[in-house]
């Protein structure tokens, strides 16, 4: 039972790919009694144990409250959008988990575990109150064995999206943003390794439970019960419909800049009236052998060249000629 767990084991991972769901997911998930939810990503698979895990703890606790998207949690910057955490109690967060990550009777301690504790000291949680913790990076979907090997008792969740909606919600993103950098290769390329993920975990060769973001905005009161029975907390409709961030009224991350004070349905079927055939064409050529075991059926009754060879709008020269050479290369690979 999980109760009989260890706390560091009684984890939840949410991964998927950006613009999936993962963000409106932990949002519904955060005010659940029995849960404690990191509303920010901290990149800790990704990044903190990779490129920052042979220089150290001081480097990795560094990445976390400098770098990491969670980093808006101890006073710094927001990176991308709006994130508003002024009644949240920064220093005394950044304070708690400092103190808690280089206590030597912690040194054999996993820093994330320390960093959700402190966050729940911060929160005057007991932790014998809180049945899951629950962290959320999209690119956790490329660590699933590393994250098993170090929480064997985790909960895995990945969200999946139509890839045609997430091409739309990413060019509606570099609009705002204006990086110069968006790269319609690694849209699809990430959306192909969520979905293999996904097929694992249906197939049961994989644990976790596939949460399609289509039904999650159309039908959450249904989807929502299954994912607490997952999780194996209680179903309280009226905690888990409501979207907030520590606690607060949460409207949404939209790429198109629209806030809700409800779910809504709509952004599922946005890409139809603004994808052009050509956009369209560009993602059916990659993902159509995949889509269909999700539902997510091809518009085009083929694969044509065109699709291929026109840049999709907000594709700068430079990454239009690198997403078509590693396309190649991925298509060559596959064959």
């Amino acid at each position: 039972m999980i109760s009989d767990l260890p706390f560091d084991q009684r984890a939840c991972f949410v991964a998927g790919q950006a613009k999936s769901g993962t963000t409106l997911l932990v949002a519904l998930l955060d005010n659940h009694p029995e849960l404690l939810v990191l509303p920010e990503e901290t990149a800790y698979f990704p990044t903190v144990l990779t490129k920052y895990g042979p220089r150290g703890r001081r480097a990795q606790f560094d990445y976390l409250t400098k770098q990491s998207l969670s980093n808006v949690l101890f006073g710094g910057p927001c990176k991308w959008g709006k994130r508003s955490y002024a009644s949240f109690p920064r220093e005394k967060f950044l304070e708690t988990f400092e103190r808690a990550a280089f206590d030597p009777a912690n040194a054999q301690d996993d820093l994330l575990v320390l960093m959700v504790k402190a966050y729940a000291a911060t929160l005057k949680r007991p932790l014998d109150t809180i049945r899951r913790w629950v962290e959320k990076t999209p690119a956790n979907r490329n660590h699933i064995p590393a994250i098993l090997t170090r929480f064997p008792h985790a909960r895995i969740v990945v969200t999946m999206r139509d890839p045609r909606a997430i091409l739309a919600a990413q060019i509606a993103l570099e609009k705002t943003r204006k990086t110069g950098r968006f790269s319609t290769y690694y849209v699809i390329a990430h959306w192909r390794v969520a979905a293999r993920l996904a097929k694992r975990v249906r197939d049961r060769d994989s644990p976790g439970l596939v949460v399609p973001y289509e039904q999650l905005v159309c039908e959450p009161a249904d989807m929502m019960e299954k994912v607490c029975a997952y999780l194996e907390i209680s179903f309280d409709p009226a905690t888990v419909l409501t979207p907030t961030k520590v606690g607060q009224f949460w409207s949404g991350n939209s790429a198109a800049r629209i806030n809700f004070s409800q779910i809504s349905p709509e952004p599922a079927t946005r890409w139809q009236r603004e994808l052009s055939e050509d956009e369209i064409g560009w993602v059916e050529w990659h993902c159509r052998d995949l889509m269909p075991e999700f539902g997510y059926e091809p518009k085009l009754n083929r694969r044509d060249l065109r699709y291929f060879m026109r840049p999709i709008q907000g594709e700068r020269p430079r990454e239009y000629l690198k997403s078509r050479l590693y396309s190649f290369r991925d298509d060559w690979i596959r064959r």
